[in-house]
């Protein structure tokens, strides 16, 4: 009941705190929140008991304090002793400008089964928007410490708003699942106040180094995913990537397009662009996209917590990448198990593969560590 009390003093001040822009987040500890507002109605998934937006203190790719935007959702009814389990979830990439955060577009229909099956199944869910994107500045795209640093904060923010264990999993999907991968990496020494209990990455982006090598064929398809990328290197620590130097016109449009639009829309507008129409050189620029991405390859040496992952075998990401990162993360002594999802694409693996996380998950929060 007190640590009831404490929550409601808690929220109130957030509530009455005004614009999160106007926070300064220096000196606040890492996961502080900084602002907290409801969710509105018509963002929350089926099965929430209450939910809330939230900005919380973080760290940026560049190692400064930033701050980060999310949202906290907890299912209905009283929570058990010692606060509901956590999910700390890294949603699929849907663009960087601030309308695309998942806390401003809501869970898109594809992924509301997973959502939906972890609050029946007794988790709160913390969702996180990444560094830049629904609060001020450019997000920093492919930035694998930097993900896991606002994924796991997001799960410290939570601990702040709501009746929530430190126990908690890092689950993801698409770049959530790289983001979950790095966080389930660092999870112990960037946040050893919480239980880590292991990860989940459901159709991860993995392998970029064979990613990047698809941008090198002139004929193929530009990827969508590729104009944001001319927009985030040159602001994280690849400063000496300039778009202009590797972009056509038509493809520098695209990059412009970038900043303005969610994955969907720019998406139409690439319709029928190949790497020919968008690169100067595309093999030269799929190279470089692989020498820049290097550093943010998903770790594989050994994690302390258990690795699961799935896959749809119609994804037109590869199945093969997420099955090679299982056998690397093997190779470096993970505890991993890696799940191919018999006819699902990158969107229908979602509702396929709930069950199967829900069952991970009870294994993930069974041994003596999530519970210390």
């Amino acid at each position: 009941m007190k640590r009831g009390l404490v929550l409601i003093a808690v929220m109130a001040s957030l509530v009455a705190a005004g614009a999160p822009a106007a926070a300064n987040e220096r000196g606040r500890s890492l996961g502080t929140p900084v602002a907290v507002r409801p969710l509105p109605t018509e963002l929350r998934l089926t099965g929430t008991g209450a939910a809330w937006r939230v900005w919380y203190v973080s760290t940026s790719w560049s190692g400064r304090r930033t701050v980060v935007s999310g949202t906290v959702s907890v299912p209905t009814g009283r929570p058990p002793a010692g606060g509901w389990r956590v999910v700390g979830f890294g949603p699929g990439f849907n663009g960087t400008p601030d309308a695309c955060a998942a806390s401003v577009a809501g869970t898109p229909p594809f992924a509301r089964p997973l959502g939906e099956a972890l609050l029946a199944a007794g988790y709160a869910v913390a969702v996180t928007d990444y560094e830049g994107i629904g609060t001020p500045g450019e997000g920093s795209g492919v930035h694998g410490r930097a993900e896991a640093a606002a994924l796991i904060d997001v799960v410290r923010a939570a601990r702040r708003i709501a009746p929530v264990s430190p126990a908690w999993a890092s689950v993801g999907y698409s770049m959530g699942g790289h983001a979950a991968l790095w966080a389930g990496s660092l999870a112990t020494s960037y946040a050893p106040e919480l239980r880590h209990v292991g990860t989940i990455a459901v159709a991860p982006t993995t392998q970029w180094g064979l990613q990047s090598a698809a941008s090198g064929v002139p004929t193929a398809p530009l990827n969508p995913a590729i104009p944001y990328l001319g927009r985030t290197l040159p602001i994280t620590d690849r400063a000496d990537f300039r778009a202009e130097d590797w972009f056509t016109p038509r493809g520098l449009e695209l990059v412009a397009a970038a900043g303005r639009l969610c994955v969907a829309d720019l998406a139409a507008s690439a319709a029928g662009v190949t790497n020919a129409d968008a690169f100067l050189a595309p093999p030269a620029a799929g190279a470089r996209f692989a020498a820049l991405l290097a550093d943010d390859e998903v770790p594989v040496t050994r994690y302390p917590r258990p690795v699961r992952l799935a896959h749809g075998t119609a994804d037109a990401l590869p199945a093969a990448l997420t099955e090679l990162t299982a056998g690397q993360l093997a190779a470096g002594g993970t505890d991993v198990d890696y799940v191919p999802i018999a006819g699902a694409d990158h969107f229908t693996v979602l509702a396929a593969v709930a069950p199967t996380v829900v069952v991970w998950l009870g294994e993930m929060f069974r041994p003596a560590y999530a519970r210390e």
